[in-house]
């Protein structure tokens, strides 16, 4: 039987025609793909085009504020505007089609210390502001926050090195080291002790390597940095004035200007106020010493400021020879005694003795100050030259009625124009209206400022910077409560130094030895070195001084060291006897192994010159050098210190375009200024 046959006719084309449609479809599908993806790879070209455009916007805008004067940039409210709808060309100079450019700069307030702020860090940082947009609507918005550079992100900076001094062979430069024009290195060091740059070094000008070791290289022909002038230090003024109510515990007067005996003083001190134990960041004070002295500045008397921070006594008794003897009265050095054997055992200085002894005055004071193993040298006012007539360390009121000798003033504490700090009365209540506080009061901005020249010493706790338009005197040690580089950040300590002349380590009974009976001793400080923990710079530009020395200059006053001292009473001789002369290489003077003698700066050295140095002459005799950088100068330097004028990146920011154009360009300028 046959089958019957299956009529198929057109099964093939509906076969053809499904193969055709999934093929299409699959085309359809890659089409559709490579579409999008195009889609997003233009997409995300433009987004990559106007942000490189942005970032472009920024490096404009910083360098605009570099290379012109910044201040005419940045007013201290509002803001500048660079570009407005500009257009914006590529790298070959061409204009990119359909985008606009606007740009903006403007002061940060804040910490950073601008306008309505209670910072203390200083208007050195500022924000610069790019927006990009195209024709179709895109935007992009980028912010980069600047900061000015700190002079004291130097270890060492020069302006003008225009003398002989040099770097020594032993000594070392311990951070980034900067001039403004040249550099002296000594040539002929032994092998290894040549002086020796631990980071960058950086001169404007050629330089003679000498025996100098560089860890990282060095680089000539670098660009000039401007010189903060003293104009821009007179601003601090106004930030001193500004911290207590009565306007005058912060902003100073002293009697002398350009004068190595300063007539001002101002020593730090820290209280356990709340007596746990720990100097917390709102324990530290300063109290100020005012030389009795009447009439214009630099007519104070010889004995006011010799006491004021204990230099050797201007005058003696008839019959004394003032070489030998020539602390013979005087009130700041002295020892633990009992006059003629009456008494209680206490200090009396030099003055006390020669009055109160019945016979050989001259020869009691001799042994005072030559054989008393407890004899020593405070600056003046210090409340161990007083008995205390409280259970505290008193310091006490001259110009009331706690002297010796009433009728001999020689100055006084100045008190707190607003009273004591009510916290201190229970705890120091015979010194508590002396005590001005630092970190304590929530207005003190971390700047003082001083007409005229000041002496300074003491224990620091807080963030302070000195400004004065003299000298700045170094009387004896200022040390940090937390060692220095161990606390960075707003709590720790740190202190700067600016001085509108020099910056000088005072010739007194406390740093340099001095004769009894026509030897040398010394022993009347605590150490025979001489720590100072700060960044200080010495901006004067030349010119002379009182005492002759050209302004700008960091140097040591005295002619004799500890260490010197102990070196000339081992030979029998001192400075200027036949045989004085030595080398400095070889007896390591240069704070090798012999330490004692050495001046310490433990932050930053930033000099306007370099004429004069630590030590002088052919005999070699003065303070060798010592020095450490501290690193919390390069990221949290102390209040308002003097900027380079150079801002370099911080950090960048994203900005949501919808939310910029919702509150507007100038009420964003004022929020970064008010935070």
């Amino acid at each position: 039987m046959r089958l019957p046959s299956l009529n198929r006719r057109g099964a093939a084309l509906f076969m053809t025609l499904l193969v055709a449609i999934a093929v299409a479809g699959v085309a359809l599908g890659g089409v559709l793909l490579a579409s999008g993806a195009q889609l997003s790879t233009r997409y995300s070209a433009k987004e990559a085009l106007l942000q490189a455009s942005a970032d472009g916007g920024l490096e404009i805008i910083r360098d605009s504020v570099n290379r012109g004067i910044f201040d005419s940039l940045l007013p201290l409210n509002g803001y500048t505007t660079l570009a407005s709808n500009a257009v914006v060309k590529d790298a070959l100079g061409s204009t990119m089609p359909r985008i606009n450019l606007s740009l903006y700069v403007g002061r940060t307030g804040g910490r950073t210390g601008g306008a309505a702020t209670a910072g203390q860090y200083g208007s050195n940082f500022a924000s610069a502001l790019s927006v990009i947009s195209d024709a179709r609507g895109a935007v992009a918005v980028r912010r980069l926050l600047l900061t000015q550079e700190s002079w004291s992100k130097f270890a060492v900076a020069i302006n003008n090195w225009s003398g002989s001094a040099m770097y020594g062979c032993g000594e070392s430069v311990n951070g980034p080291f900067f001039s403004n024009t040249g550099l002296i290195i000594q040539s002929g060091c032994a092998a290894g002790s040549g002086t020796f740059f631990a980071s960058s070094v950086n001169v404007v000008n050629s330089f003679s390597v000498g025996s100098g070791r560089f860890s990282q290289g060095y680089k000539t022909g670098v660009t000039p940095v401007p010189w903060p002038t003293p104009a821009r230090i007179a601003l601090m003024q106004q930030y001193a004035q500004n911290a207590d109510a009565a306007a005058g515990d912060y902003d100073l007067t002293s009697k002398t200007l350009g004068s190595n005996s300063p007539g001002l003083r101002i020593e730090f001190v820290t209280i356990d106020v709340n007596g746990n134990g720990v100097i917390d960041w709102d324990e530290g004070f300063m109290r100020v010493w005012v030389p009795a002295c009447t009439g214009a500045v630099n007519t104070c008397g010889d004995s006011l400021l010799a006491y004021a921070t204990a230099r050797r006594w201007p005058t003696v008794p008839a019959g004394v020879i003032q070489a030998n003897d020539p602390n013979t009265i005087s009130r700041n050095c002295g020892a633990m005694t009992a006059i003629n054997g009456v008494g209680a055992v206490r200090f009396f200085n030099a003055d006390s003795v020669y009055l109160g002894t019945a016979g050989g005055q001259l020869a009691a004071v001799q042994a005072l100050l030559s054989t008393n193993n407890t004899r020593r040298c405070y600056l003046g006012g210090d409340p161990h030259l007083f008995s205390p007539i409280t259970g505290d360390t008193l310091t006490p009121d001259s110009l009331l009625s706690h002297m010796a000798d009433p009728t001999n003033n020689f100055g006084f504490w100045k008190k707190r124009r607003t009273g004591p700090l009510s916290s201190l009365t229970a705890v120091r209540s015979g010194d508590a209206a002396y005590l001005i506080p630092l970190g304590s009061n929530p207005n003190f901005k971390g700047v003082i400022y001083v007409q005229g020249d000041v002496a300074l010493s003491g224990v620091l706790r807080g963030r302070v910077s000195v400004f004065a338009t003299g000298n700045v005197v170094m009387a004896d040690d200022l040390t940090y409560t937390n060692p220095p580089g161990t606390k960075c950040d707003v709590q720790g300590d740190i202190f700067g130094a600016i001085a509108t002349k020099n910056v000088v380590i005072e010739d007194d009974n406390l740093q340099t030895p001095f004769r009894v009976n026509n030897v040398i001793y010394g022993g009347f400080d605590d150490t025979n070195d001489a720590n100072y923990n700060m960044f200080f710079l010495a901006a004067g530009d030349g010119t002379t001084t009182l005492d002759g020395s050209r302004t700008g200059n960091w140097y040591g006053e005295g002619v004799l060291s500890p260490w010197n001292y102990a070196y000339y009473t081992q030979l029998g001789t001192e400075p200027g006897s036949a045989n004085a002369s030595w080398d400095i290489s070889a007896i390591n003077q240069r704070c090798g192994s012999a330490t004692n003698g050495c001046v310490r700066v433990t932050g930053g050295l930033a000099q306007g010159r370099v004429d004069d140095a630590t030590y002088y002459g052919a005999n070699r005799y003065g303070w060798a050098e010592a020095h450490t950088y501290d690193k919390c100068g390069a990221t949290n330097p102390p209040p308002y210190f003097p900027t380079t004028g150079r801002f370099i990146p911080n950090r960048y920011y994203e900005i949501d375009p919808v939310w910029l154009n919702n509150i507007g360009i100038a009420n964003y300028f004022a929020r970064l200024q008010a935070q």
